[in-house]
């Protein structure tokens, strides 16, 4: 036997032997990135990025190593334009808008799949992504004009269609009425989804006074605080109470601090401060439930905490807040720091 079959044969056997378990996703970090920067109190920590399946570290195995061995590493995809993220546990759902895919990568089991919808009628323009109480996931694909339901597995299940979306961009659960708002933006209206995704009611409509909106953006919705609302074209953020009625409205266009330039994204974390991804200024701007400014973090740039046109941001209940920075074709991820945390 030639010394290359030995050989082809030992790499054989090892590969089909045990497994070695991958390292971790997220390595630390040192010096640590923070802000705000010292001598203050930290409040957000950077913790590391996704930019696809090569991120989960997962080594082929078996049959799979020897085809790579013999013909080369099959190439994985990555992310082209990411626009959102929904998380539950460990398992991380990035709508992908220039592909027109959800990815699902699940942190713990390393697992990875795409998730295109419908054969007949799959998704083209994936902007939000939403995981129910349930855990099933929603989708909202603005070019299709509805919304799509994957189950648990994500397995694609149904799309639900109403008179009442043109333009879907946006999804927030509401515990309370145990709902799905969708953040329309043609209709410059968001509207309140049931559980079966039966239409209840509509807030909103064109206008500059207070209760209307402007091109809606986003939406989240917090127990403490109501329904918080990213009024890009108003260049403010306003909040609704469980009636529909305007009860908190800040923000203005300009480019002091506090100001807006293209609110883009919104999202409430456990403490219920408000954080409003601005992709004209490439930062987030964090304010308290009466609608004062806490900090800000992000710049222009590709290297931590710096964002090229960031698209979506989800705050999951770890308080780890995750970035679809769209323009870098990656995911960054934060963690809030409470105050009783160093």
């Amino acid at each position: 036997m030639r010394l290359g079959s030995v050989l082809l044969l030992a790499g054989v056997g090892g590969l089909m032997g045990c497994a070695t378990a991958p390292g971790s996703i997220f390595l630390a970090v040192s010096p640590e990135v923070v802000w705000p920067l010292p001598p203050d109190t930290p409040r957000i920590r950077y913790i590391g990025e996704l930019r696809g399946e090569a991120s989960l570290g997962r080594k082929p195995e078996g049959w799979d190593a020897i085809r790579g061995l013999i013909t080369g590493p099959e190439p994985q995809m990555e992310f082209m334009r990411p626009a959102a993220v929904a998380v539950a546990g460990e398992r991380v759902f990035v709508a992908d808008a220039g592909l027109g895919v959800v990815h699902l990568l699940d942190l713990a089991t390393r697992d990875y799949r795409v998730l295109r919808g419908d054969a007949e009628d799959p998704l083209h323009a994936p902007l939000d992504v939403l995981v129910k109480p349930s855990g099933e996931l929603l989708v909202a694909d603005r070019r299709r004009a509805c919304i799509d339901l994957f189950d648990s597995d994500g397995i694609w299940r149904l799309t639900r269609r109403h008179d009442e979306l043109f333009g879907p961009i946006a999804l927030c659960w509401d515990a309370f009425a145990n709902g799905c708002w969708v953040v329309d933006v043609p209709t410059h209206t968001c509207v309140l989804l049931d559980d079966e995704l039966r239409v209840v009611r509509t807030i909103g409509g064109r206008g500059g006074e207070v209760g209307d909106l402007n091109y809606p953006a986003a939406a989240a919705w917090h127990p403490a605080l109501g329904l918080a609302v990213a009024d890009a074209m108003n260049f403010r953020v306003q909040v609704f109470d469980a009636d529909g009625e305007a009860t908190l409205t800040f923000g203005q266009k300009g480019d002091a601090a506090g100001d807006f330039a293209r609110p883009r994204d919104i999202a409430v974390d456990s403490a219920g401060h408000i954080y409003v991804l601005d992709n004209q200024f490439e930062n987030i701007q964090i304010f308290d439930r009466l609608g004062r400014l806490l900090m800000a973090f992000g710049e222009e740039g590709d290297g931590p905490g710096q964002f090229a046109l960031p698209g979506g941001i989800t705050i999951d209940d770890q308080d780890r807040i995750w970035v679809a920075d769209s323009y870098n074709r990656r995911v960054q991820v934060f963690q809030y720091l409470a105050e009783n945390e160093p």
